[in-house]
């Protein structure tokens, strides 16, 4: 087999896999969105940060699952004199 041919076959098998290994079956619109995927928490990268569970998404079309993350706390945009 030539080289072409083993790097198209290559190319081919991660296409499959990433077919048979894609993101959890998402679910139809139209009673709601479904109940939230279980999640690993992890420690956070650094101290302070706050955890932001994942959520499920309506892009209009179907519900997608938009998972947890870490996030730094948001700054006060207040001015403190007033």
């Amino acid at each position: 087999m030539n080289r072409t041919a083993r790097s198209l076959a290559l190319f081919s098998s991660f296409l499959l896999a990433a077919c048979v290994a894609g993101t959890p079956e998402t679910p139809a619109r139209g009673q709601g969105a479904p109940p939230p995927l279980p999640e690993i928490k992890t420690a956070p990268p650094a101290p302070g940060m706050l955890w932001i569970p994942g959520a499920w998404h309506d892009d209009g079309v179907q519900y997608v699952w938009i998972p947890g993350r870490w996030e730094s706390p948001r700054r006060s945009t207040q001015n403190p004199d007033g």
